[in-house]
């Protein structure tokens, strides 16, 4: 992962993912972006202020790309398959509170949301790079098989602050 902090503080990272589509040339491209999906969660291995839960509206900026437009229509994914994106996107993040699977209060976590105080959600990891990865590996898993492989994902940009965003590369370094 390649980190850039830039002169105002806004950090980037961004990763390339090993397993991109090698051999593909994408001819078309069509960037969407999925926001308004406010949750909370917690950095429980960091010992400053984000080890409290604590929460930001993220949003995901991602690119879809394919080398022939979908026969008939020309579009490079349906309305239906974006609107199963949205769809995953918003049970995973909207409204939800987010823990690592190995935070040790996970048993806390686990009884406030049998009591219905919270909509959990268990992740691996939580912070802005292990959302990027969930929801590049969740989009890709529904678009995939929606065109046959035709269209893919080949980036996603995971923002949860001006400060704080993440771009993941299916793609060789």
């Amino acid at each position: 992962m390649r980190n850039t902090v830039f002169a105002d503080g806004v950090r980037v990272a961004t990763m390339h993912r090993a397993d991109a589509p090698l051999g593909r040339t994408a001819r078309f491209h069509l960037r969407r972006l999925f926001d308004n999906l406010p949750c909370c969660h917690r950095s429980w291995a960091n010992q400053g202020k984000r080890f409290f839960l604590h929460g930001y509206e993220r949003a995901f900026d991602i690119e879809f790309a394919c080398a022939e437009t979908e026969a008939g229509t020309g579009a490079v994914i349906d309305d239906g398959t974006l609107d199963e994106v949205n769809t995953a996107l918003r049970d995973q993040f909207d409204h939800t509170t987010l823990i690592a699977v190995d935070d040790p209060q996970r048993d806390l976590f686990e009884l406030l949301a049998d009591r219905g105080v919270i909509d959990l959600r268990i992740m691996d990891d939580t912070d802005m790079a292990g959302t990027a990865a969930w929801t590049f590996e969740t989009v890709e898993s529904i678009v995939g098989p929606a065109t046959g492989g035709r269209v893919w994902v080949s980036r996603i940009k995971a923002r949860e602050s001006r400060n704080n965003v993440v771009t993941l590369t299916a793609g060789p370094v």
